[in-house]
C-alpha cells in the first residue's frame, strides 16, 4: 500500500484566495506559486540583543534619546577633520 501525496494544509483565506489568484495570473499551478513563495522566502536575521536594534530594513544602535540637526552636522564636520 502507498502512501498519499504529502499535503500542506493552511486554514487561511487570505493565503488561499492570494495563491489562486497569483497561479491565474502567472499560468501556474497553486503548488507552483505556494512552492516559489516558500523558495523565495528569507526570515529576517535577529539583532543581538542588546547592542543592535531593527528599524525597518536597518540595524542601528539604539540612541540616547533625538539627534538634533545641529548635532548631527557637527559630527559630520568633526568626522571630516579627521581625514
Amino acid at each position: 500500500m502507498t502512501r498519499p501525496a504529502p499535503q500542506l494544509n493552511v486554514r487561511s483565506r487570505y493565503a488561499r484566495e492570494r495563491a489562486a489568484m497569483l497561479a491565474l495570473s502567472t499560468g501556474m499551478t497553486t503548488t507552483q506559486v505556494v512552492e516559489e513563495a516558500l523558495r523565495a522566502y528569507t526570515p529576517p536575521v535577529a539583532a543581538p540583543p542588546g547592542k543592535l536594534m531593527r528599524r525597518g530594513g536597518l540595524l542601528v544602535r539604539p540612541g540616547e534619546g533625538k539627534v538634533t540637526l545641529d548635532a548631527a552636522n557637527a559630527a559630520l564636520e568633526a568626522s571630516r577633520g579627521e581625514r
